[in-house]
Order: structure tokens, then C-alpha cells, then sequence
């Protein structure tokens, strides 16, 4: 037993209080739906009526209108003869359309009692007779098909309900569904019914121009069309007004009906029927049962229609929140990397001023130590030392001191290239060069990344050195941002050493040396395609498939909180495709390792 759609109905009526219209609507549906699915039927009634209520304080009396009818046959099937009354003398505007059409000779409540609750649509003859029976079948059809069209909210599934009643009430061997869409007709929906295996072939269509279609007669469509009158034709192959129609060349159909569907005025478009079989098949009788289904039809097809353009809005507005938070994200980003390529260029400004003169004079002072070690010794020849300076010299080691002093001025050389390569490294990767694309080495931008990651690269008493392999191809200068591929290599390099850190957790280092961490980075030029193509491959854990499907997707981490925003590789994938024209992927084996290949052209029209 489900009683979700009570839950739906109480939600709905939550969010009507709460005036958040949308959320009802949606729910108000559901609620119905379930009700009818798991037949309740009393209170598919009682939530017909709550949704019909909201719709007429909301001011959408048409709508009100379609969930009221709705709800006064339910309650009819369910022999609520009380009810029925109340909703007539309280809401006799809504149930217009039932109140008028009581002329009828039909006792709906004694004529349902007696029929029971059937479950399949009532199909009619040609040659059935007009009886009392037939008549309380055809009212029970008229209650249960208006119930299956009102129940659908999704265009499509909409559209096949109401292709199938609206055949089998008919008994016509040919349908199709004719809507306006923007001032034009568009055939949206063809069903033919096979007689001699009782078969029924739906299929929709995508929207074809009426005129470029060969389903209907064209002269027929036109005429209900400007005349928004039904047409009720027997043997049209007789008629002379419409013997000039392409389409009653290879089709001669005995009998034909076409039904305009129009809500509070308004043409909604057109349902062509017909019978190859037999003449005279639309009776006026059928016509009766059709015309109001044909009004429920159309309030179906306006709020199935209506309900689309929501869903279509709703999935608009969350594309551009998507967008929006991505720009924003990529801004933000931007300004980053802005500042860092400022503070950077600061801080190797002024590294560089007094690095400059330690460089330059660390040569003349190895020079002039040369000097003074030359004269010192050339002095102890010809000057014997006293006991002062002999017990001095032992004193400060002066024997170790001379021998040191040329490693200690060449680690001094040393340190001073060092700092002149990581100035130089760190220029190069923040370059600010946010505005336009220039020329560079995409080699100096990879290595200027390696040199900064260095400090992480090193072993530590938890795992040894991270091997780092090349395997540069010959390739030309290439147009881009550099610094942003910089960020590129260094997201996809560091999320490796990350992986390499987390593994090594639990493990020794005898095991870990049996299996060396390595980074192996590989450059080529395509000739063919002119596409520079750069390999990031890692020996690590490797990602299962449905990691890999999600790792570019915005705000996706494996990262334990903290340690992981889920923005670098999407931002990564936007950089190299959106950028520079080029493509980002990743193969990746669980136990195996991942591989990150960026392709990106030499030069870009963008």
C-alpha cells in the first residue's frame, strides 16, 4: 500500500500557504497521479478539488475550471451524491460545462453503480445501437477518458494518452494531432489502428510544417481552421470542393472528421480523424462523446504546454546559475592568479637588485681571495711564523680554514644560481598575460612549474623522491597564456604528488621502492593537425570509472574536506579548451595510474 501521494497532497498545500506557486503545482500533480495509480479514488477526488481551489485563488479560473470537472466525476464514480450537490451549488460557474450538458436523459449516479469500475475505455461500433446501455457507457467513457488526459501534465506522455482515447471513443482507423505553435501547424502526432490484428501503431513527429506533411488534407485543415467548426464528411472522394487535394490521390477514406481544440477562445489546433473502412462511421452520437473530450483535451494540451515552458525556464535559470557561478568562479580565479603574477613580480624585482650585485662580485671576490691565499703563502716562505702566529693558527684552524674556503665560496656560486633560477621560474610561471596571447616555450613554462613543486618532488621520512621522467619532444614556440597553462601543469602535477602522498600511507619504504613513484611528462608535435600534445602520467592509484566521468565536472573533489575545492581541473578544462582551442582528457586504470593529455594548436584563431 503507497500513501506517498497523501504526503504530496499535505506538501502541496504547504507550499500554497506559503504562496510558492510552482512547488504546489508540481505537487498538487503528483498527488493526483499517485491517487489514481494506486486507486484511491476518493482522494484523487479530494485533491482535484484542493488543486482547483488554489487555481481559483491564483485567479487561473480556466485551470480551476479543468480540476474541478475532474474532481466532480471522481467523486460521482465514487457515489458521493452529497458532494456532487455541494460542488454544483458552490462552484456552478466551473462545473458550467456538466450542468449544461445535463439535458441528457442520463442518471450518471445509478447509470455508474450499475456499470462498476471498468478498466478499459469503451469502444464503439458503427453499428452499435442507440440504447439507455449505450448511452451510460458512453457517458462512463466521456468520465473515465476526461480523467486519463487531465492525469497527464507531461506534453509527450499527454499526447499519446490523448491519441489513444480519442481513437478508440471515435472509432476511427487514423489520427492525427495537429498543434499551433508561433502562428504555424505543425503535425505533432500520427496513430493508425490496424483492424484485422486490433492493433494501434502510435508515433510522434518532430514538429513537421502541416504543408510539408502528406498525413492530412491540406484543404481540409484550412477550412476547420478558419471555420473552427467540426467536419464531418462520408465518401470525400464525392465531394467536388475537395477532389483537388494531393492527398485524396492515394487516400480514400469513407469516412473523415476534423475537430478544432480551442481553450477560453483561444485555437490551440486541429484533430484529424477518419475510418478507411466504413461510411457514415462519425455519428452524431460519437460527435456528442468527442466534443467534450475535445474541451478537456485542449485545457490538457495549455497546462502540459504550460507546464514545458516552466520546466524549460526553471532548466534555463539554473544553466545560467551554473554559468554565473562559473564566471564568477573564473573571476575570482583570475584575480588570483592577477595578484600572485604582482606579488611574484615584486618579490623577483626585488630579489633580482641585490642578487645582481652578489653575482657580480662574487667573481672578483674569488679573484681576490685567489690573491690573498697567494700572498699568505709566499709570505710564510720567506717569513718564518713566531710562536704568536704559529699558536694563532692553531687556534683558528687555519689549515682546515684554506681548505675550505674554496668550497664555501662555490656553494656560495651555488646558492646564488639557485635563487637566479627560481626567480627566473617563478617569472615565468606567473606571467601576467591575462589580456593577450603571446609567443613562449610551452618547455620553460613546464619546467618553471617542476622547479617550484621541488620542495614537494623531495622525499620525506614518509615516501622517497617522487622520479620525475622526460621525454621532450622537438617542439616549435607556441601562441597562448602562458601563465595560465602554467596553472594547467601545476593542478595536474600537484593533484599527482597529492595521490603519491596519500599512498604512501600504511606503507613502508621498502615497498614503496619496489614500485618507484614517477611523473613522466611527454611533449610532441602532430605534424598533420599542427597540435602540440603534452602527456601528464602519473603511476598511482588510478580512479574508477566513475570518478574519472565526474572529474572535470564543477566543484568534484576526492579531497577530504579542506584539501579540496573541486575547481582546479574543471578550471583546468576550461583554460586549455576555451583558451586555446584545444582538448583536456584523462585514461585513468584503477591500481594502474592516471593520464592527463592536453592537446592545444600551435596558434589560435580566438
Amino acid at each position: 500500500m503507497n500513501h506517498q501521494h497523501k504526503v504530496d497532497l499535505v506538501a502541496a498545500e504547504k507550499h500554497r500557504v506559503l504562496d510558492q506557486k510552482l512547488e504546489a503545482i508540481e505537487l498538487y500533480d503528483k498527488a493526483i497521479a499517485g491517487a489514481k495509480e494506486n486507486e484511491y479514488i476518493q482522494e484523487q477526488a479530494l485533491a482535484n478539488e484542493l488543486a482547483a481551489k488554489f487555481y481559483l485563488e491564483w485567479g487561473k479560473e480556466k485551470f480551476a475550471q479543468a480540476y474541478m470537472i475532474d474532481a466532480y466525476y471522481c467523486y460521482s464514480h465514487w457515489g458521493a451524491k452529497a458532494k456532487i450537490k455541494d460542488l454544483e451549488q458552490r462552484y456552478p460557474q466551473l462545473l458550467a460545462p456538466i450542468l449544461e450538458q445535463q439535458k441528457i436523459s442520463l442518471n450518471p449516479f445509478k447509470t455508474i453503480a450499475s456499470l462498476g469500475n471498468t478498466d478499459s475505455y469503451t469502444k464503439v461500433t458503427v453499428n452499435s445501437n442507440t440504447t439507455g446501455v449505450s448511452d451510460a457507457l458512453d457517458f462512463t467513457s466521456i468520465i473515465k477518458a476526461s480523467q486519463a488526459l487531465s492525469s497527464e501534465i507531461e506534453l509527450n506522455q499527454l499526447i499519446s494518452q490523448l491519441m489513444q482515447v480519442m481513437m478508440e471513443n471515435a472509432g476511427a482507423t487514423k489520427g492525427v494531432l495537429i498543434l499551433s505553435q508561433l502562428s504555424q501547424l505543425t503535425v505533432q502526432a500520427i496513430s493508425t489502428h490496424n483492424t484485422n490484428d486490433n492493433e494501434t501503431i502510435y508515433c510522434t513527429e518532430k514538429s513537421i510544417p502541416v504543408e510539408q506533411s502528406l498525413a492530412v488534407p491540406i484543404s481540409i485543415i484550412n477550412l476547420v481552421k478558419r471555420s473552427l467548426e467540426p467536419l464531418n464528411l462520408d465518401e470525400v472522394s464525392s465531394q467536388p470542393q475537395f477532389a483537388s487535394d494531393e492527398y485524396f490521390i492515394p487516400n480514400q477514406p469513407q469516412s473523415l472528421l476534423c475537430l478544432p481544440l480551442c481553450s477560453r477562445g483561444e485555437f490551440l489546433g486541429i484533430l484529424y480523424l477518419e475510418n478507411n473502412l466504413t461510411a457514415g462511421a462519425f455519428t452524431e452520437q460519437r460527435i456528442e462523446v468527442l466534443k467534450p473530450l475535445c474541451s478537456q483535451a485542449a485545457i490538457s494540451l495549455e497546462n502540459a504546454q504550460l507546464y514545458q515552458k516552466s520546466q524549460e525556464y526553471a532548466q534555463q535559470l539554473e544553466q545560467s546559475l551554473t554559468e554565473l557561478q562559473q564566471t564568477q568562479v573564473q573571476l575570482v580565479q583570475s584575480e588570483k592568479m592577477s595578484a600572485l603574477g604582482q606579488m611574484m613580480s615584486g618579490i623577483t624585482h626585488e630579489i633580482n637588485n641585490p642578487l645582481g650585485f652578489v653575482s657580480g662580485n662574487i667573481t672578483q671576490l674569488e679573484e681576490a681571495l685567489q690573491d690573498i691565499l697567494e700572498h699568505l703563502e709566499i709570505y710564510q716562505q720567506n717569513h718564518p711564523p713566531g710562536e704568536a702566529v704559529t699558536t694563532h693558527a692553531e687556534e683558528i684552524e687555519l689549515e682546515y680554514v684554506l681548505a675550505d674556503l674554496p668550497e664555501m665560496l662555490a656553494a656560495i656560486k651555488t646558492g646564488v644560481k639557485r635563487i637566479a633560477e627560481i626567480s627566473k621560474s617563478m617569472r615565468i610561471f606567473s606571467r601576467s598575460d591575462q589580456q593577450q596571447k603571446v609567443t613562449f616555450d610551452l618547455h620553460e613554462g613546464i619546467d618553471s612549474t617542476l622547479l617550484i613543486l621541488k620542495h614537494r618532488l623531495k622525499g620525506n621520512y614518509k615516501r622517497p623522491e617522487i622520479n620525475i621522467i622526460k621525454d621532450y619532444g622537438d617542439l616549435p614556440e607556441i601562441i597562448g597564456f602562458p601563465g595560465q597553462l602554467n596553472q594547467v601543469f601545476m593542478n595536474i602535477i600537484a593533484n599527482a604528488i597529492d595521490v603519491f602522498d596519500e599512498m604512501s600511507e600504511g606503507r613502508s619504504m621498502t615497498q614503496i621502492k619496489q614500485n618507484p613513484d614517477s611523473i613522466t611528462l611527454t611533449t610532441n608535435l602532430d605534424n598533420g593537425t599542427q597540435m602540440v600534445k603534452i602527456s601528464i602520467q602519473d603511476n598511482g592509484c588510478g580512479m574508477s570509472d566513475e570518478v574519472k566521468n565526474r572529474i572535470f565536472n564543477h566543484l568534484f573533489t576526492t579531497k577530504e574536506v579542506g584539501k579540496g575545492t573541486g575547481l582546479g581541473l574543471s578550471i583546468a578544462r576550461q583554460i586549455v579548451e576555451e583558451k586555446h582551442d584545444g582538448k583536456l582528457s584523462c585514461d585513468s586504470q584503477l591500481g594502474k595510474g592516471t593520464e592527463f593529455v592536453i592537446e592545444i594548436p600551435i596558434s589560435t584563431n580566438s
